[in-house]
């Protein structure tokens, strides 16, 4: 399986964004992730206040990606009709996201859409934008975001390198209480968490 799944909730004749993205990951940041995985809509629960942060993000002009990495369908545990399935009730409790990217690999797969590698990022950027970062040096400076509002929230160092791959503001929250730890940090245009990919 090569690249990204992807959902797209874009209309089709959609102009190409020229606003921010905030990427956002999903387990410990919109609902509660699990040592053995979301494996059903029935196990998946949201954090609380994650549908009204996303709901403010929107408010704020954002387009709204979720990027998870998710090995358990390379590891055979579920077809990817399930990750669907768990998105369409995450999107009945959260609302309609822009994009869904999912990565299926594992670590041993050595794709660029795991994170901690910006794949799934990109292929956001490109969806939405038509324009992505096309390479990342890890031991050069941060690079420049595509637009100086993007911004990435996780609760890994995973997904704070893959923003900073991308040159996103990055917030790190705890999975115990996902993005609204942040929201009022993002509402006042905080410039986000010192990290160092290395």
């Amino acid at each position: 399986m090569k690249g990204p799944i992807l959902e797209i909730n874009l209309p089709e004749d959609a102009v190409k964004w020229s606003g921010p993205i905030a990427y956002l990951d999903r387990d410990g940041v919109l609902n509660y992730g699990s040592p053995n995985y979301i494996n059903s809509p029935e196990e998946l629960r949201l954090i609380p206040g994650a549908k009204e942060a996303v709901t403010k993000l929107r408010e704020l002009g954002y387009k709204i990606a979720i990027t998870t990495n998710q090995s358990a369908i390379m590891r055979g545990l579920w077809e990817d009709d399930t990750i669907h399935e768990i998105h369409a009730k995450l999107q009945q409790e959260i609302g309609q996201i822009d994009v869904i990217a999912t990565c299926p690999h594992r670590n041993r797969d050595k794709c660029n859409c795991r994170k901690p590698m910006p794949g799934m990022l990109n292929a956001v950027s490109e969806t939405i934008r038509g324009r992505s970062h096309s390479s990342v040096n890890w031991y050069g400076q941060k690079p420049l975001p595509i637009n100086q509002f993007d911004l990435m929230v996780g609760d890994r160092d995973s997904d704070m390198s893959a923003g900073w791959a991308v040159g996103a503001r990055l917030f790190q929250v705890d999975e115990k209480y996902g993005i609204a730890e942040v929201l009022q940090r993002i509402i006042n245009n905080d410039s986000g968490d010192d990290f160092s990919p290395v």
